[in-house]
């Protein structure tokens, strides 16, 4: 991220703890409000516009034989308030944002404590101020809510799992205190929507949320001990475990603690919290050579390819086919995934698929080529196989199966993000945790998974059209999501069934669609067959249309696990996309935005008899009058429009 221009309003102020009084401080706009207590052990309290949203919540770092967070008294207090413009590398919900907040720093003898409070919600975070050999045994993360509020959780009882989880949707006390949830977790607290996540995760565990009386509480895998490979040999987990977070504090920060906080489900849309609390790029580093873009993908839709010469599968000739069917069709990537290579040796081919032909080919027509790979193969074999991939020509890699978040897992993931930087290729991380900032100090970090996506629809039942509008508001919200959308067969639940050669979706072939401007990522997937879109070029040509970064988003309407309506724009485009869940609606969308002057508008709408054929759409073409813009959907339906 470049800074673009810079007011630092730095009012510090030192003030020594005589006594323990409570320090407040509060958002840029005044409605958020933290209130810290420091008498003896350091917690927090959080308001928004006078409603209590988190009642004394305490927080401590255990490190050696010390507990950072319960000294008796603070020895001085800092103040300063912060607004700078930022711009992205690259655009997820728009080119430019504010980052504005007010923080409070405490100091302790060898450590400090930070908070910032935002006008989206609130963020504290350890600072370790002096060289510390001594081992993170512990981190205390508490956040106790006034009452017994809904949450939306993704639980698990496992440390090492594929963070692809269903959505459980009950009051905190109802939930069973032996799981804990992926982050990012919800909770509604009266009107407001509150987030909780974590942000800047380097060298360290990511954050798990147990439930408790009213509380969620930070858990955490240890560090590795004894190491054994699973799945066959696709993975490697933790036997046994350290009793420590990380083996060195070090002189560091540590990873911020977050708290999201709406008025309203869509307004989380608006927020690049998680990014903009995270590390940013290093100075003068280049990343002019990053190129967003789409993907045409070959594993969802097994290769198959039919009305062609050739046989179909893994070899050269499919992959050429993509290639050309690639440029067509002006879409940046294709991605050949597993069996190109050895089982677990990313230097040797199989003898079917010629990659330095087949990415010299795709440099002659202006199309990237990336590679799928299992991580414990780029673990052990990182540095050969991307300089590998450079002299091959490789712009990209997709990272699979490794399930894991503790400290080491982490490391690994900065490791690739460096390792990627210096030979330029994009990364795409399957088999992970949700995002956590990381993405800002190496913009090559494009997407991650971490989500129950598309490719759950050759196995299971289990990527719903709730799901699917439930994701937007939270998976989303910490970063771009891999969902990987496209599919052109369609159907309802009552006539969908899994398949693995031939899979479909659940939703209406306009709910697909939209997903192409709701869901966030800077490679977006091209999932289907390319003869399933020869068959369907209507619905394909807004697909093929639609950017995959943005230059502004405008959140119109929506609730969590009911509906989405938002609108993008790229240049001087705007594309409108909506996606509904379990039940037919009629939304009235308001389009003043646009500004003054005759629009257009070209959408792709459920059909007339989709409630009951999903693959049922038309395309219609219409003038928008009064800046008002009416939203059909059927039940799974969608709405994708673009504006000229």
């Amino acid at each position: 991220m470049k800074k673009i221009s810079l007011i630092v309003l730095t009012l510090i102020c030192s003030v020594i703890c005589a006594y323990a009084k409570p320090i407040e401080v509060k958002s840029p706009d005044g409605k958020n409000k933290a209130v810290i207590e420091t008498d003896g052990k350091v917690s927090y309290s959080f308001f928004r516009e006078g409603v209590q949203i988190l009642t004394n919540s305490p927080l401590s770092l255990t490190v050696g034989n010390r507990i950072w967070g319960e000294d008796k008294k603070c020895e001085k207090v800092e103040r300063k308030c912060v607004s700078e413009l930022v711009s992205f590398i690259v655009p997820r919900k728009y080119k430019k944002t504010q980052n504005n907040y007010n923080q409070v720093l405490l100091n302790y003898k060898g450590y400090k404590i930070e908070f910032r409070v935002y006008n989206d919600g609130v963020a504290y975070r350890f600072i370790s101020t002096a060289e510390n050999n001594e081992p993170v045994k512990e981190e205390q993360i508490q956040y106790r809510f006034t009452q017994d509020h809904l949450s939306y959780t993704l639980l698990t009882d496992q440390l090492q799992n594929w963070f692809e989880q269903d959505y459980t949707v009950k009051n905190i006390n109802t939930l069973p205190r032996d799981s804990f949830s992926v982050a990012p977790v919800m909770v509604k607290v009266d009107k407001y929507r509150v987030l909780l996540a974590e942000a800047d995760l380097y060298n360290y565990a990511g954050m798990y949320l147990r439930p408790g009386e009213q509380s969620f509480n930070g858990v955490f895998a240890y560090y590795p001990d004894k190491e054994e490979p699973a799945d066959g040999d696709n993975k490697i987990y933790a036997a046994t475990r350290k009793d420590y977070i990380v083996p060195q504090c070090g002189k560091r920060s540590f990873p911020w603690r977050v708290t999201g906080i709406f008025d309203s489900d869509y307004d989380i849309l608006n927020s690049e919290l998680i990014f903009l609390l995270s590390e940013d790029v290093a100075k003068g580093a280049d990343y002019s050579w990053i190129k967003p873009g789409k993907v045409l993908w070959d594993w969802w839709n097994d290769r198959n390819i039919y009305n062609v010469d050739f046989k179909s599968g893994i070899n050269t000739a499919t992959y050429l086919y993509l290639i050309d069917y690639a440029a067509k069709h002006k879409i940046e990537y294709i991605l050949i995934d597993e069996g190109w290579s050895a089982r677990n040796d990313l230097l040797t081919l199989n003898p079917e698929v010629d990659i330095p032909q087949i990415c010299k080919y795709a440099a002659t027509k202006g199309v990237g080529v990336q590679l799928w790979a299992k991580w414990v193969n780029v673990d052990r074999q990182l540095n050969e196989a991307f300089d590998q991939f450079v002299k091959w020509g490789v712009k990209g890699v997709k990272i699979d199966f490794m399930d894991r978040n503790d400290a080491k897992m982490v490391n690994f993931y900065e490791r690739v993000a460096i390792k990627g930087s210096e030979n330029k290729l994009l990364i795409d991380f399957h088999g992970s945790y949700p995002n956590e900032g990381m993405r800002r100090k190496y913009p090559n970090l494009m997407t991650r998974e971490g989500v129950v996506g598309l490719e759950y629809n050759k196995w299971s039942k289990r990527a719903t059209v709730k799901h699917d509008v439930i994701i937007p508001y939270l998976r989303m919200w910490v970063g771009p999501m891999d969902y990987t959308p496209g599919a052109m067969l369609n159907a309802h639940p009552e006539t969908f069934y899994d398949n693995q050669r031939e899979p479909m979706s659940q939703g209406t072939r306009s709910h697909q669609l939209a997903m192409y401007v709701v869901y966030e990522s800077p490679l977006q997937m091209i999932s289907d067959s390319p003869t399933k879109y020869e068959e369907n070029q209507e619905s394909f040509e807004f697909i093929k249309n639609t950017p995959a970064v943005w230059d502004e988003t405008i959140p119109l309407a929506g609730e969590i696990g009911e509906f989405i309506i938002v609108a993008r724009r790229s240049g001087n485009i705007w594309y409108i996309g909506a996606m509904n869940g379990d039940t037919p609606r009629s939304v009235d969308v308001d389009l003043s935005f646009l500004g003054q002057g005759a629009k257009k508008i070209k959408a792709h709408i459920d059909g007339v008899n989709a409630s009951q054929q999903a693959k049922d759409f038309r395309v219609v073409e219409s003038a928008i009058t009064n800046h008002k813009l009416k939203i059909d959907m059927v039940r799974g339906g969608g709405y994708i429009g673009i504006i000229r």
